[in-house]
C-alpha cells in the first residue's frame, strides 16, 4: 500500500498527468478525459477529470488514484500498474 501511496504522490509532484494520460491513450478535451471505462470511444462530451494524483469520472462514478486510473484504463492487476507508473515516473525522480 505504501509503494501505491509513493506512486501518487511522485505523480502529483511531477505534473506529469497529461503525459501519463496520453501513454495511457486517453483522449483530452479541454481539462477533461474521456474515462476509458465508460467512454472508452471518445464521444460526447469528456467526464474524467485527472488532479492531485486522483482521478473521477462524473459519468460512471468511477474513482481512485492514479494506479486505479491504470489499472482501468489498461484492465490489468495491480502490481502491473504499479509497475508500469514506476517505469514512467523513473526520469522524474532523478
Amino acid at each position: 500500500m505504501e509503494e501505491r501511496r509513493e506512486v501518487d504522490i511522485q505523480v502529483s509532484r511531477s505534473r506529469a498527468v497529461d503525459r501519463l494520460a496520453a501513454n495511457l491513450g486517453l483522449k483530452k478535451m479541454g481539462t477533461h478525459f474521456f474515462c476509458p471505462g465508460c467512454q472508452p470511444t471518445a464521444r460526447g462530451i469528456p467526464e474524467l477529470v485527472i488532479k492531485e494524483g486522483s482521478f473521477q469520472s462524473f459519468r460512471c462514478g468511477a474513482e481512485g488514484d492514479v494506479v486505479g486510473l491504470v489499472k482501468l484504463a489498461w484492465g490489468c492487476d495491480l502490481e502491473t500498474a504499479i509497475a508500469w507508473l514506476e517505469k514512467e515516473t523513473a526520469s522524474e525522480k532523478n
